[in-house]
């Protein structure tokens, strides 16, 4: 029990949600981060229908928060730094990119994007989320005019653009744009500010979340009636299926089957339970485009903390993989970066070695031995995440254990 206490709370790194506090309360009102405890028994199962209501409860709040935070529908939400003073709201937040996102809103007529197309030196995307959070668009360097319409309605769309078609009012938008390097942000940021969205920007306000769904929102037939039997899920209810799902995340070793299209063939993609757990890294990319695989303990099964000096071996150039990789370090206390702390090797910070790999080295002090050194906290227990763009799913690179 003591190893499964351990292994719940550093489970709960995933998460990126914002979340709420464990009184009922109205679904508009905006709460606390719940704090994460380790549970010694699974709690009992939540229904089919729960699990799913999870997901729709979380991303509609969601965007009312992002309205806010922005100022209003088809509005850009851009970040300008990476989130490596462990402040960002974004639990375990990638430190590949910068982020532009924004909740695209239907209501008054078609949506276009506009991204720039003379790039040339580096990974960008375009990512497209429903309401019940399946991907129902997402490319990579994607260039020129994307136009949103609602599925259904007679929409002008601009010539030469490419057309996204929704189910929804709300879908939302997410770019990715890399930053190799800290010198390199002045390069994203150009890139990040030639991006521009066109649309009727208004307020979003929503007294409940499942019935604000059902009403803006084409579900899927898979799903018909699902969430019309739950439909007073609350935060209390969000609370509870967020226990259970902190006692079960170790079933899903990597994002397999938690982000793709509701036809996805990935495994586990038709498991409630997976793509329920999804939320714990929210608005996520589908496995073929990028897999993330969360590292807990070390090869011998242990926790990974911060008094122990551990050693690992990667390959620079992983097997079958096309564009980038990442290996990123958090404390699983604030699961988050480490402030004032190196957070981030990939293959622009480092080089490899006569075998063609790199050995990072997570201690307190630097080693100075030739391994690349990844600070961590004494007595502090950690995670890391492995970031593989563009694998190949059938064949992927070996286990830094093997």
């Amino acid at each position: 029990m003591k190893n499964l206490a351990k292994l719940t709370l550093a489970l709960a790194i995933m998460t990126s949600v914002v979340a709420c506090g464990t009184k009922k309360a109205d679904n508009k009102k905006t709460a606390e981060k719940p704090k994460t405890e380790a549970l010694s028994a699974t709690p009992e199962r939540p229904t089919d229908a729960e699990l799913h209501a999870y997901k729709a409860y979380h991303h509609a709040r969601y965007m009312v928060q992002t309205v806010a935070q922005v100022g209003g529908t088809n509005k850009l939400l851009h970040t300008k730094e990476l989130p490596t003073e462990g402040t960002d709201p974004v639990v375990s937040p990638a430190l590949d990119h910068l982020y532009s996102k924004a909740v695209i809103d239907l209501t008054e007529g078609p949506v276009t994007v506009d991204i720039p197309g003379d790039i040339d030196d580096r990974y960008w995307s375009i990512h497209v989320t429903d309401q019940e959070h399946y991907t129902i668009f997402d490319e990579i360097r994607p260039v020129g005019k994307y136009t949103f319409v609602r599925k259904g309605k007679d929409m002008e769309v601009p010539e030469g653009a490419k057309v996204i078609e929704c189910p929804e009012d709300y879908p939302h938008l997410f770019i990715r744009i890399q930053m190799k390097t800290p010198e390199d942000k002045a390069n994203a940021l150009a890139v990040q500010e030639r991006v521009t969205l066109t649309g009727v920007s208004k307020p979003l306000e929503i007294d409940n979340y499942i019935k604000f769904t059902l009403a803006t929102h084409d579900v899927y037939p898979e799903n018909a009636g699902v969430l019309e039997s739950v439909i007073d899920f609350n935060e209390e209810d969000y609370n509870r299926v967020t226990q259970y799902l902190l006692t079960i995340s170790n079933n899903f070793p990597t994002t397999q089957g938690m982000f793709g299209p509701i036809d996805s063939k990935e495994p586990n993609s038709n498991n409630p339970e997976c793509r329920a757990a999804a939320i714990f890294g929210h608005l996520g990319l589908p496995a073929e485009h990028a897999i993330y695989m969360p590292n807990f303990v070390n090869c011998d099964k242990e926790p990974l903390n911060g008094d122990n000096k551990e050693v690992f071996t990667f390959a620079y150039n992983p097997h079958k993989v096309e564009e980038f990789w990442s290996i990123t370090r958090y404390s699983v206390l604030t699961r988050n970066t480490i402030p004032g702390k190196r957070d981030v090797f990939n293959s622009y910070n480092t080089k490899p070695d006569e075998d063609g790999n790199i050995s990072i080295t997570f201690s307190t002090e630097d080693p100075n031995d030739g391994t690349y050194w990844m600070p961590v906290n004494a007595g502090e227990p950690y995670y890391f995440i492995i970031r593989y763009y563009k694998a190949d799913l059938a064949d992927l690179p070996d286990s830094h254990c093997k």
